[in-house]
């Protein structure tokens, strides 16, 4: 007998999922992308649709040129689709067995193709000239176990001839890699974990370097999640656009939509679950700037372009979710990069994909992904240049930038491996004021023998430097020089530098995390160290001094924290203070509990993305099992009332009007001249209760997608589509898994808790109902084939409700720009 706990009531489920609103290409010959003139541009500049896809073509996510000017375009389901620039714009569709080509690239008479679901890289290569690949050449294995997208993406050809592979979170290495890579062996390094993440694996995302054989595979740089594309400026330096996780909006690991300045082994700290790395980890590097909410793919320099000087260079940054292009002025800041972006842009929907200047000098891209429908399209100047106002005022430059830049490039030469001249050139810099050149300077530091630095470190006196080798001697040296290694880290004086105080920091929670428990004396030790620190004015320093305090078990860290978080204007800080202390159960009183109790409480106004219930769900439950057997029965009913799902009010029932189909509104969609209002469409909304799963201009709930601004992803029809039809196609983000138990039952949900033991399945989303399934009782797991949201939403609606409900959705982005 079958369970199926997910199903969820017709009238308390969303109306739409996002995700859910595309529709295959070739069901849709009557259909074109957005047409130019709905698209807004910089002043100067015009937009031509080159091409909508036709039937049987797919929908496109990547492209690149080839010798003789056409575009080749990956498609999202399998193969690829040639087009000509000549008039005709003709179409080849090139019936090749790679799914999932998330990248192309065009080089050395070759065409690469990163085929994600594929799981490998590949060379096709026409020998016989007979304009086809018949010769396909598999490069290298990529293990990409996942059905999120976060797989291999696009390859770009550096200006050193090396091919770079940008690779999601959720692939492998490539199994040749080399051991001297400059960047290797990531690790979680985290000193309180949170058992919540248990679960999880050392994967992150990362970028791969080969040769145009194959011969030599390297990790160049890693810690990122979902990067699509990098892009090099005119000094040979590489950016990447990097990938939010929208879920974790309001708490505190949240890391929006960034730039990316990738340098030799760059580590940048994102890490699965609750334990990304906050931006001031001292053995992680920063953004060059954050953009907020948004969906990074294709990304180019404006070097090769027609446009006028002033943009040439500029980066350009696709944003899928934001129906946008976004162009960035990327400035020499020290031995890194400074940005400020503006849209160069955007229109509705325009679901961009990928981006690329063509021989023409304009600027080309593709819209499409998930099923939905393709175009192309050419971004051209105005014959006048002069219309071209300047995007952005001319930056200062620091006279000693390009020589930062030159000598960081020096000290990356000793990453790979042991090098004579590798300590005397790079010590010095351990202390300087450059994070970017602390950072090259202490993996060139690492890469070399520790016996030939460790007397150094020892008799290092400069606080920032002996803080820096410290951290160095930590993430490579063996347990058995943890010892000397916490001596050191105690004489290094104390000073009121913020960035010292945080480096020593680190390399005392790395010193703890890699080397294995301090003994009592160590202990009591480092804690008479650090405990008048505790509380700073900065909150830097205190996260990294409460999870030092809390690990070392001090007995003032609980009082001092709830003080904190009694202080604090920021949901973020309550939230990592809070979670902190939950792992400290051994330091807690009756008052202690109280507050904990009350800040619980109060928690539950906290706004932001879908994982925040569950978040605060997770503390309400540590919270439960880290008291004693007598404070148990004390708080447990007062923690399952916390944890009840708020009552969600039905809607006054309305009576059958039809059995909508898609066919039912054919050429009834068309875009009106006026936005309806929310008001417009308010009894709408609550007819289906759509704000009971999702947000729409700040309001709603959470279980779903933010709906503000569909309209930039997906036209009418397909929003229609998805409401109608919503198993059609769903979003990898929001199918759920399907898991077979050994006692022959079925659960249906989505995994929001993963241990070593047991994975815990929220198999409804609106009541938070859950179920801990044991990892050892599963038989197999596979994607379910049924949309979380049901059919017949709209069957109480009449058609002219439908009709204003969809144009809403599709067209309120207009109202809100």
């Amino acid at each position: 007998m079958k369970t199926w706990g997910w199903v969820i009531s017709i009238l308390i489920v969303a109306v739409i999922v996002e995700t859910e609103v595309a529709v295959r290409a070739q069901e849709s010959a009557a259909r074109q992308a957005t047409l130019a003139d709905a698209i807004r541009v910089q002043p100067g500049f015009y937009v031509e649709l080159i091409r909508s896809a036709g039937p049987g073509e797919g929908s496109w996510i990547s492209m690149t040129f080839d010798d003789r000017g056409r575009i080749v375009l990956g498609r999202d389901d399998q193969g690829l689709v040639r087009v000509s620039l000549d008039p005709s714009a003709a179409a080849e569709t090139l019936q090749l067995e790679l799914r999932h080509c998330r990248g192309v690239l065009f080089a050395y008479d070759s065409l690469f193709v990163s085929a994600t679901n594929s799981q490998a890289i590949y060379r096709l290569q026409d020998r016989d000239g007979d304009d086809q690949f018949e010769t396909i050449v598999e490069l290298t294995k990529i293990a990409y176990d996942s059905r999120y997208g976060h797989g291999t993406n696009q390859l770009v050809l550096g200006p050193d001839g090396l091919i770079y592979i940008v690779c999601g979170n959720d692939t492998l290495f490539a199994p040749q890699v080399a051991n001297d890579s400059p960047y290797r062996a990531p690790q979680n390094d985290w000193l309180v974990p949170n058992p919540h993440d248990a679960g999880h694996d050392d994967r992150v995302g990362y970028i791969l370097r080969t040769d145009k054989d194959g011969l030599r595979w390297e990790v160049l740089a890693g810690g990122l999640r979902n990067p699509c594309d990098v892009a090099f400026n005119s000094a040979g330096e590489m950016f990447t656009y990097d990938a939010d996780m929208e879920w974790d909006v309001g708490l505190p690991w949240y890391r929006p939509t960034r730039i990316n300045h990738v340098v030799s082994g760059g580590e940048y700290g994102w890490r699965w679950g609750t334990g990304k790395w906050p931006e001031y980890y001292e053995d992680s590097l920063p953004s060059t700037l954050d953009t907020g909410l948004g969906s990074p793919t294709g990304m180019t320099f404006g070097y090769r372009s027609a446009f006028p000087s002033a943009y040439r260079e500029l980066l350009f940054l696709g944003d899928w979710q934001n129906g946008r292009i976004l162009m960035a002025q990327v400035s020499p800041r020290g031995a890194s990069y400074e940005a400020d972006y503006q849209v160069f842009l955007e229109g509705g929907p325009l679901n961009v994909c990928d981006l690329e200047f063509g021989l023409d000098g304009a600027l080309y891209f593709i819209t499409g992904g998930r099923g939905s429908q393709s175009g192309l399209y050419r971004v051209s100047t105005v014959e006048d240049h002069a219309q071209v106002s300047e995007p952005f005022p001319q930056p200062d430059l620091p006279p000693d930038a390009s020589i930062r830049r030159e000598l960081r490039r020096r000290l990356e030469q000793f990453h790979r491996g042991n090098h004579p001249n590798a300590i005397t050139v790079a010590w010095p810099y351990l202390g300087s004021s450059d994070r970017w050149l602390r950072y090259a300077a202490r993996l060139a530091i690492e890469r070399q023998p520790l016996d030939d630095w460790r007397s150094l470190a020892i008799r290092e006196r400069h606080p920032l430097t002996a803080s820096l080798a410290a951290l160095a001697w930590s993430r490579v040296g063996p347990p058995g020089d943890q010892d000397t290694l916490i001596t050191l880290l105690n004489e290094i004086p104390d000073t009121d530098d913020l960035t010292q105080k945080l480096a020593w920091l680190r390399a005392c929670q790395l010193c703890f995390a890699r080397m294995g428990e301090p003994t009592v004396e160590q202990r009591r030790q480092t804690r008479q160290r650090i405990s008048s620190w505790y509380p700073s004015t900065d909150s830097r320093l205190n996260h990294l001094l409460c999870e030092l305090l809390v690990f070392l078990n001090d007995g003032s860290v609980v009082p001092q924290t709830f003080d904190l978080i009694a202080e604090s204007p920021s949901q973020e800080t309550q939230i990592r203070l809070a979670q902190l202390l939950v792992r400290a159960p051994n330091l807690w009183d009756d008052d202690s509990r109280r507050k904990m109790f009350s800040w619980l409480e109060s928690s539950r106004q906290f706004r932001g993305g879908h994982l925040l219930p569950t978040e605060i769900q997770n503390l309400q439950s540590d919270f439960l099992m880290s008291l004693d057997d007598m404070a148990q029965l004390q708080y447990r009913r007062a923690i399952e009332q916390l944890q009840a799902p708020t009552a969600i009010h039905a809607p006054n029932a309305r009576p059958m009007v039809r059995n909508w189909t898609v066919a039912d509104f054919e050429g009834e969609l068309a875009t009106t001249a006026d936005t309806p209002s929310v008001n417009d469409v308010r009894e709408s909304l609550h007819a289906g209760a759509c704000l009971n799963c999702h947000r729409i201009g700040g309001e709603g709930g959470r279980s779903g997608p933010d709906l503000s601004l569909v309209g930039k992803r997906f036209d009418a029809r397909a929003i229609l589509t998805s409401i109608i039809e919503p198993s059609k196609v769903i979003d990898p983000k929001y199918r759920h898994t399907a898991y077979e138990i050994d006692n022959g039952t079925i659960v249906v949900g989505r995994p929001v808790g993963v241990s070593r033991e047991a994975i815990t399945v929220e198999t409804d989303l609106l009541s938070q109902t859950r179920v801990e399934v044991l990892r050892a009782s599963i038989e197999t797991s596979q994607p379910a084939q049924l949309s979380p949201m049901p059919t017949g939403l709209l069957n109480t609606l009449t058609k002219q409700e439908v009709i204003q409900l969809v144009q809403y959705l599709s067209q309120r982005w207009r109202s809100e720009d």
